[in-house]
């Protein structure tokens, strides 16, 4: 009876071993996997630091660029206000006051024309 027994518990010994080992395998495979994966991620996360990194030094070098651009700009313009002097302000002023008068005579006169225009319709108008 005690060999019956022996024997019995031997073979649910050598089932449990069985599970054990297939549950380690499984274990073993899923370990596996996960540390691939998250060597896959740590690359990919490596990368996108790297570029982001890459990235602001491209901003940083355009910001100095366009920054440097417009000081050349404010260079130039404040050369060309400082050469034009007073003078050029009463040019100016000059340029205004006779292109205005000469809309003022071109309005005046467009005036004048249409008013012609109008009697002249209105001389067809009665005529016909």
């Amino acid at each position: 009876m005690y060999r019956e027994q022996c024997i019995g518990l031997e073979d649910e010994l050598a089932r449990i071993r069985e599970r054990t080992d297939v549950s380690e395998d499984i274990f073993k495979e899923r370990t596996e996997k996960m540390s691939k994966r998250l060597a896959l991620m740590n690359t990919r996360y490596e990368n996108l630091e790297k570029r982001r990194a890459l990235e602001v030094e491209g901003f940083k070098t355009d910001i100095k660029m366009l920054r440097d651009k417009l000081k050349n700009v404010e260079k130039q313009l404040f050369k060309v206000t400082v050469n034009m002097g007073d003078d050029y302000d009463e040019q100016v002023l000059r340029n205004v006051r006779h292109t205005a008068g000469r809309s003022k005579k071109l309005v005046g006169e467009l005036h004048n024309l249409k008013a012609k225009i109008y009697s002249l319709e209105n001389d067809v108008r009665h005529m016909g």
